[in-house]
C-alpha cells in the first residue's frame, strides 16, 4: 500500500516552497523507505527553489542531508533491514563505470543521470500528489519529507552512537567541505589558506584546512556572527569583506596571497575573488554553485604567468560512503565538530523560513526536523 508522507515541494522557482500531503509507492527491488528524523538544509537546495537548476524538471521535493530509520525495504535488500538507523549520500555509486572502476566514485556516471533526471537510480518516480500526479526526487534522496523511498546505495548505515540531528549534515556539508580541503586541494600542513564563505560547506572547508594543519586559516564573509562562529572551527584570521577590501587584508596577513583559496558562496564574484587572492603557484577550489550559463573571467596572462590551478570541486571529491565513516570517527575522536554547525531546528512547514535565514546570514546549518 502506498506510504503517506509530508514534503515541501517546489512547484514553481523563485516561489514559496508549499508542505503537501503526498504518497510513497512501494519501494522496488534494492529500494527501501526511510522515516526522516532530520534534515539539513543546504545552499544547493535553496539554489534549487531559485531556479539556479533549469534544466532539473518540476515539481521536485528537495532536500539531500537527511537521517532516519529504515521502516520498510524492498527485494534485494541486502545491506539494512527495518529498525536500521542511516544518513543518506547523494551520490549513489554504482561501482560498474569508468569513474566508479578509476576510484573516483563521486563522478559516478550512472548516479548523475539519475541526478539530471531528478529519479531514483531506477529511473523511476515514486512521489505522488493528491491528485496522483508524479513529482521528482532532488539528487534522488528527496530528504525534506516525512518519510523518502530511496536506493540501498543512497544511504549509510550509522554504525556510531551519533544523534541523528547532527548526523543529518553529515551527507552533504562535511563531506564537501572536509573532502574539498583534504582531497581536492589537499591543502599541506604548515600552509595558508583562506575560505570565503562561511556557510555549512564553509565552515568545514575550513575543519579541513585545521585537520591538514595549516598554519593560517583566513576566513572571509560579509556577516561578524558567521566570522565569530568560524574561530570555533579553526579559523585564526577574520576578515569582513563589507567592511575592508579582502585582497589587501589577505595580502598583511600572508605578504603575497595565500596558497589555497576557496570560494563556498555560488558566486562569480567570489569566485574570482579567490583567484585574486592565491599566490603564486597556489591552489583556487571552486566550491559554490553559480546559475547556469555564468562565466568567470580569468586574466589571461596572470594564470600564465603565476602558475596558479584552478579546480572545481564535486562532493568533496569524496568516495561517500567510505569517507563518511572516517569523518564519523573523527567526530567522536573530538576531532571533528558536528553538533556545532547545527545553528537552529526548524519544523518542515517552517521551510521558507530557513530558507531566509540562510540568506540573511543568521545560520550555518538549519535542520529541519518532519
Amino acid at each position: 500500500m502506498p506510504i503517506q508522507s509530508k514534503a515541501a515541494v517546489i512547484r514553481r522557482y523563485g516561489e514559496p516552497l508549499a508542505v503537501e500531503d503526498v504518497e510513497l509507492l512501494d519501494p522496488g527491488p534494492e529500494e527501501l523507505v526511510v522515516k526522516i528524523e532530520a534534515s539539513g538544509v543546504c545552499h544547493s537546495d535553496l539554489s534549487l527553489a531559485r531556479g539556479y537548476y533549469p534544466d532539473i524538471p518540476i515539481p521536485i521535493v528537495p532536500g539531500h542531508e537527511g537521517s532516519g530509520i529504515v521502516v520498510e525495504v524492498g527485494e534485494d535488500v541486502e545491506s539494512l533491514k527495518k529498525g536500521d538507523k542511516v544518513f543518506t549520500i547523494w551520490m549513489a555509486s554504482c561501482l560498474g563505470c569508468e569513474y566508479c572502476l578509476s576510484g573516483r566514485f563521486h563522478l559516478c556516471q550512472n548516479a548523475l543521470k539519475a541526478i539530471v533526471n531528478a529519479s531514483l537510480p531506477s529511473g523511476e518516480l515514486k512521489i505522488r500528489d493528491r491528485s496522483g500526479n508524479q513529482i521528482h526526487h532532488f539528487t534522488s534522496t528527496a530528504a525534506l519529507a516525512s518519510h523518502i523511498v530511496v536506493h540501498e546505495k543512497n544511504v549509510v548505515k550509522l554504525t556510531l552512537d551519533v544523534p541523528l540531528d547532527k548526523v543529518a549534515i553529515l551527507g552533504c556539508a562535511v563531506l564537501t567541505g572536509v573532502g574539498a580541503a583534504l582531497k581536492t586541494a589537499g591543502v599541506r600542513e604548515g600552509s595558508s589558506v583562506a575560505v570565503i564563505g562561511l556557510g555549512g560547506v564553509g565552515m568545514n572547508i575550513i575543519q579541513g584546512a585545521r585537520l591538514a594543519g595549516a598554519e593560517k586559516i583566513i576566513a572571509i564573509d560579509l556577516y561578524d556572527s558567521k566570522l565569530e562562529w568560524a574561530v570555533k572551527f579553526g579559523a585564526t584570521h577574520l576578515v569582513n569583506a563589507a567592511r575592508e577590501d579582502p585582497a589587501e587584508a589577505v595580502k598583511k596577513i600572508t605578504g603575497d596571497g595565500v596558497d589555497y583559496a576557496f570560494e563556498a558562496t555560488g558566486s562569480v564574484k567570489a569566485m574570482e575573488l579567490a583567484y585574486k587572492l592565491t599566490r603564486r603557484g597556489g591552489v583556487v577550489t571552486i566550491v559554490g554553485v553559480e546559475r547556469g550559463g555564468v562565466d568567470i573571467r580569468i586574466p589571461a596572462l596572470d594564470l600564465h604567468m603565476t602558475e596558479k590551478t584552478i579546480k572545481g570541486c564535486y562532493y568533496g571529491s569524496s568516495s561517500p560512503r567510505l569517507d563518511a565513516l572516517k569523518y564519523l570517527s573523527l567526530y567522536k575522536a573530538g576531532k571533528l565538530m558536528l553538533d556545532e554547525l547545527v545553528t537552529r531546528s526548524y519544523r518542515l512547514e517552517e521551510i521558507n523560513d530557513v530558507f531566509r535565514d540562510m540568506e540573511e546570514g543568521r545560520i550555518i546549518r538549519g535542520v529541519v526536523k518532519p
